[in-house]
């Protein structure tokens, strides 16, 4: 009898809560008890992304639509002209991510530039910034042409003619490379030493399916049941690993090792212009700064990596065209010349671009507004306005915008042209975001293009890629990725085999 109440009053409250966006005149999906709109994603059937997909088809007429994640209501704006609002001009509205964790939920998570608000963040934003700048991606292009160079020594041994490779497990050992000595000054071949230390801790941290969505949902749903479980976004012990790693790292700069232009260089510079009092930085700071670089730079550059493959294998006219720029490179890229060698192919470019509209780094970018805030009409011209307290959150619907026809003509195409110096400008702002925009855009953008340039140019030069599958996505992977994953037939280019 009293189980038999306690699940109708949970049932009652749950209704209530999902009540929330139809009382302030907002269209939503149908929601379900408990578990809001995120069923599918619950139970693996369904990416999330697809969820937000749904319901900017379902409500083309509105300029924002609302979700729930599980009973936490979450706008998605569909306007462009919203969206800048948002992003940018009313920034001090929505300063925040959406999910936050303190350093009371994970010491080391909480600590990282992601969860930091207000002028801590600030602080450190403006601290790291210097280590993505264009003059220090030059600097370490030679370093990440290096990392290129084994990825093709490795496979000229093995690689004679076509055969099936997961390219998944090419790229990550080569973002794994790129990571561990452009960032921290440890050099691995991860292909040729699988089993080195920095590649092993990387592959248990990042979490590629639901099990790390569900935690970021169940701190926002439920923040203190999470905190008595003492759940941690990475797992205590590899967290432990990972700090003692850079903190070795950072012992041996500060001991006189030659300095290098690398994140830990960084870190380093900062912890000694930083102010005292509140804003100075301790090593658990800096730490969480250079795990968290580790984390998201890891799997989000391997995947560009690996759709531009499948892209290129779907699309061998491109594949050609991109080939025949490559091959006007001169000489090896293990020089000076490699950033700007790179950053001069017009066409690869124009690729990557596109490869970053059909599948961007996040299917969706997060905010939650700080004060209350006037989102306008729900309608163009219409008079019934939505208005929302500090708290509210914002998913931005980036996968969805790629692929909106009103935008993009045949927005399935893979079609570098979209993205030559005479189209480009046509492109309407704020429907073309793959590394988010605004004050809080993705800090490590230019360092992810021009790793992958790098990668993509010596590659392709040696290997023609063919084949791949169905693009339809994993229900339960975090960031995009194919149900059934990156295989694709890796051809040697005959005239180049040997270069």
């Amino acid at each position: 009898m009293w189980f038999f109440l306690l699940l109708v009053l949970c049932l009652v409250y749950s209704l209530w809560r999902l009540r929330y966006f139809a009382s302030n005149g907002v269209k939503t999906l149908v929601p379900v008890p408990f578990l809001g709109n995120l069923t599918a994603v619950t139970f693996g059937r369904e990416n999330f992304v697809e969820v937000i997909e749904a319901g900017y088809n379902k409500f083309k007429d509105q300029r924002y639509f609302g979700i729930y994640q599980y009973h936490v209501p979450t706008l998605v704006p569909r306007d462009p002209e919203l969206i800048r609002r948002i992003m940018v001009a009313d920034f001090h509205a929505f300063s925040d991510r959406g999910v936050h964790i303190d350093q009371a939920c994970d010491p080391l998570f909480g600590r990282n530039l992601i969860m930091l608000r207000g002028s801590r963040w600030r602080t450190m934003r403006a601290a790291l910034t210097p280590a993505f700048s264009a003059s220090r991606c030059r600097s370490m292009a030679p370093l990440m042409a290096i990392c290129a160079k084994n990825v093709q020594i490795y496979l000229s041994e093995r690689v004679r003619e076509g055969i099936q490779l997961d390219v998944d497990e090419i790229s990550t050992a080569y973002v794994n490379d790129v990571i561990a000595s452009c960032a921290f000054g440890f050099a691995t071949d991860s292909l040729q030493d699988p089993h080195n230390c920095i590649f092993r801790l990387a592959k248990r941290a990042v979490v590629q399916d639901t099990t790390q969505i569900m935690k970021f949902f169940g701190y926002e749903n439920m923040k203190t049941l999470m905190q008595l479980l003492n759940v941690k976004i990475i797992k205590s012990s590899d967290a432990e690993q990972f700090g003692e790693l850079f903190k070795s790292a950072l012992r041996a700069r500060r001991a006189g090792a030659a300095p290098r232009p690398d994140f830990i260089q960084t870190l380093v510079d900062a912890a000694g212009k930083a102010t005292t009092g509140a804003e100075n930085f301790s090593d658990d700071d800096l730490v969480a700064q250079a795990v968290l670089f580790y984390i998201a730079g890891y799997d989000t550059t391997a995947n560009l990596l690996n759709y531009f493959l499948l892209e290129m294998a779907a699309n061998p006219t491109i594949q050609e065209k991109l080939q025949s720029e490559l091959d006007q490179l001169p000489g090896s890229h293990e020089d000076k010349e490699a950033y700007d060698s790179v950053q001069g192919l017009e066409y690869l470019e124009m690729c990557v671009c596109e490869v970053l509209r059909l599948w961007p780094l996040v299917g969706a970018a997060d905010r939650r507004s700080v004060a209350r805030y006037d989102f306008g009409p729900n309608q163009t011209g219409g008079d019934t306005h939505y208005v929302a307290g500090a708290g509210v959150h914002v998913w931005l619907p980036v996968y969805s915008l790629h692929r909106d026809e009103r935008y993009w003509a045949e927005p399935q195409r893979c079609d570098p042209g979209r993205f030559s110096a005479a189209n480009k400008q046509h492109i309407l702002p704020y429907t073309y975001m793959p590394f988010g925009t605004g004050p809080r855009h993705c800090i490590g953008s230019r360092f992810a293009t021009t790793a992958a340039k790098v990668f993509l140019a010596q590659f392709l030069r040696h290997y023609t890629v063919s084949g791949g599958g169905s693009r339809q996505l994993h229900p339960r992977a975090f960031i995009l990725r194919p149900k059934h994953g990156f295989t694709l037939t890796v051809t040697p280019r005959n005239n180049h085999i040997s270069a």
